[in-house]
């Protein structure tokens, strides 16, 4: 399936997306059913704002690149595509940003109760939107930096990056991280980012969750992320987990 390692966290140079400006074919082909699913969706959850996002086609992995073709497409068919998960050429990539403390706890969210994921934990994350799209490119890092700030209010300009990506497959949904230093101590950002929430005209974060130990994110942080977390706090990668040219 496109040779991306699946089930296991792995290095990454960088994510080219090419932009298509027609539709995605799978879309086409599942309009009906996509429709459907919405107007349930709408009776069930009617908050729920069908704006655009992206999915993909034709992910490969190849020389520390994931590449493929975007299309934009209206969150009701990312819905549809999570509910059914189907076999055909469609992938769900998204980024997610890594906030880590200088005393070494890692940051995530917890979604409030009126959005499409209520009460779960992870790392501040969302779909790739058309105001990621530069060019005839989609801007990964852009719509993770974009992301963080918009639920976090913290400007990851101000923390040390990464070098390399991470990333974690399972069948075609993908997730890309990137780890983000900051000197400053959990206490400190926590401070940060809970006035942010309060003020937030978007009301989509209930709470920031501060963990120092896998467990520390509770039952509610998904499969990826959950991945993600026995990766970072694994006792045989302190000292040589973070690396400014990222792991192999």
């Amino acid at each position: 399936m496109g040779n991306i390692p699946e089930n296991q966290i792995f290095g990454l140079d960088a994510v080219h997306l090419r932009f298509d400006p027609d539709e995605h074919p799978w879309r086409v082909a599942e309009s009906e059913a996509v429709d459907a699913h919405w107007q349930r969706e709408q009776r069930e959850r009617p908050w729920l704002y069908n704006g655009t996002v992206m999915l993909h086609r034709g992910l490969t992995f190849e020389h520390g690149f994931i590449s493929g073709v975007s299309h934009r497409v209206p969150f009701a068919a990312l819905l549809h595509w999570l509910k059914i998960r189907p076999e055909a050429d469609v992938w769900h990539l998204f980024g997610s940003a890594v906030i880590l403390s200088g005393d070494g706890a890692m940051l995530l969210i917890r979604m409030a109760a009126n959005t499409a994921n209520p009460g779960r934990v992870y790392a501040p994350a969302g779909s790739l939107d058309p105001s990621d799209i530069t060019g005839d490119l989609v801007d990964v890092d852009g719509a993770i930096r974009r992301e963080a700030l918009e639920e976090t209010g913290l400007d990851l300009t101000e923390a040390e990056a990464e070098g390399r990506l991470l990333c974690w497959r399972r069948g075609r949904m993908v997730s890309v991280f990137r780890r983000f230093r900051y000197a400053e101590t959990a206490e400190q950002l926590v401070v940060r980012v809970r006035e942010h929430v309060r003020t937030s005209a978007e009301q989509e974060i209930d709470d920031v969750v501060v963990v120092r130990a896998p467990a520390d994110a509770g039952a509610t942080a998904p499969d990826y992320m959950q991945a993600l977390l026995a990766f970072h706090f694994d006792a045989r990668q302190i000292g040589t987990a973070w690396q400014g040219n990222g792991i192999g």
